[in-house]
């Protein structure tokens, strides 16, 4: 400080000066070498070295984030354009690991309907009790003892959801426990196995539970292969009509999607065994 209370010019200039100009003036005095990047200023280093050491962070979080999504997005919409859907629907669960075993399969079959280079087909399972089916768990718990519920709103929920998608015709090839069958064939809402098939094959005559359905495990397919085997021994296969909502939704769309879905329907039906294969004896 100076004298009178005036303060020395030397020691206002070095109080405004900059950082970035104390170092370079340390440098030049005393010889020392500065790296002005990792020293949090980009005095001699470029605009990306500066701007990369105080956001690298940020930019690569935001890199992988952005990757992650767009992997997302991609496998979504490999996965909303199946080439063949079907539904099961009934109280039995459905393991996502048999599921994807069966459909592997099932693309073996399938062709690549909507052009883009690979078959997917996708099993909906809808896992609900008609009301019958809930009185019968419910008096099985009691006589066994079994302290087990079923939460009757979400049920509720999930019978909604099997309605829309088997009316709505999202999921053509249906795999139903008896009670979920019955509720769509009394509406009328599957094919006859006549329309299917010019000649309907013997053993798919022998395994039809009526002029709709055929029993699934009675199926060559079924009994050929072990991952066909996740399904209730009562469930029915059968499939959908075009639905008579499509006329509001698109009627010509409606129409190739029931058509290419028709067409493995007809091939799980028309399932042969592999030349020389003999079918196991039946357990006693």
């Amino acid at each position: 400080m100076a004298d009178g209370g005036r303060r020395d010019p030397q020691e206002e200039r070095e109080e405004y000066e900059s950082n970035a100009a104390r170092r370079m003036r340390a440098q030049e005095t005393d010889g020392e070498e500065i790296d002005a990047i990792h020293e949090g200023e980009a005095a001699t280093g470029s605009w990306f070295a500066n701007f990369w050491y105080h956001h690298k962070w940020k930019v690569i979080l935001i890199s992988f984030f952005t990757f992650v999504i767009l992997i997302g997005i991609g496998q979504y919409a490999s996965r909303s354009n199946p080439d063949a859907t079907l539904i099961y629907a009934g109280p039995r669960y459905i393991t996502p690991t048999g599921n994807r075993a069966f459909c592997a399969i099932l693309e073996g079959m399938a062709d690549d309907f909507n052009g883009d280079g690979k078959t997917y087909v996708q099993l909906n399972d809808v896992v609900y009790y008609t009301e019958t089916q809930l009185e019968e768990y419910e008096k099985f718990c009691e006589e066994n003892d079994l302290d087990m519920t079923v939460d009757r709103l979400a049920n509720a929920r999930t019978s909604e959801r099997f309605t829309y998608q088997v009316m709505g015709g999202e999921a053509p090839i249906c795999i139903l426990s008896p009670a979920q069958y019955d509720l769509v064939a009394s509406s009328g809402g599957f094919m006859k196995l006549t329309e299917v098939f010019d000649e309907v094959p013997e053993d798919v005559a022998a395994a039809a539970v009526d002029e709709c359905g055929v029993l699934f495990a009675d199926t060559k397919f079924c009994r050929f292969y072990d991952a066909a085997k996740i399904f209730p021994d009562d469930a029915i296969l059968a499939m959908r009509t075009v639905p008579t909502l499509s006329a509001l939704t698109g009627r010509r769309r409606a129409e190739a999607i029931h058509e290419q879905n028709l067409s493995l329907f007809r091939a799980i039906l028309a399932f042969d065994f592999p030349e020389g294969y003999e079918e196991p004896a039946e357990e006693p």
